[in-house]
């Protein structure tokens, strides 16, 4: 999967005093959400795997951690390596 399709402008903050050489002002979230039906309410309390389950709700449409970190990376909000130090690797 090509996480990074076309063509966009990476930033890197400059840093300053304020930030203490961050290039970071304030803070912004990455979120997924798993919404719970009936067949993911089952998995849970039939005691699936983590594993199984997080299969099976990004079967069903959820976004995970690191996607919604890779658009405020094409947005310009934060930077590649924020996303990867904040996020797990495989989700």
């Amino acid at each position: 999967m090509d996480v990074f399709p076309g063509t966009f402008t990476t930033y890197y903050g400059r840093g300053c005093d304020e930030c203490r050489g961050t290039g970071y002002r304030g803070r912004t979230g990455i979120f997924e959400f798993m919404a719970v039906d009936g067949e993911m309410r089952r998995l849970i309390l039939e005691n699936v795997s983590s594993d199984v389950i997080r299969q099976k709700a990004v079967s069903k449409g959820m976004r995970v951690l690191r996607d919604c970190g890779w658009d405020k990376v094409r947005q310009g909000i934060t930077t590649i390596e924020e996303v990867l130090r904040v996020s797990q690797e495989g989700m």
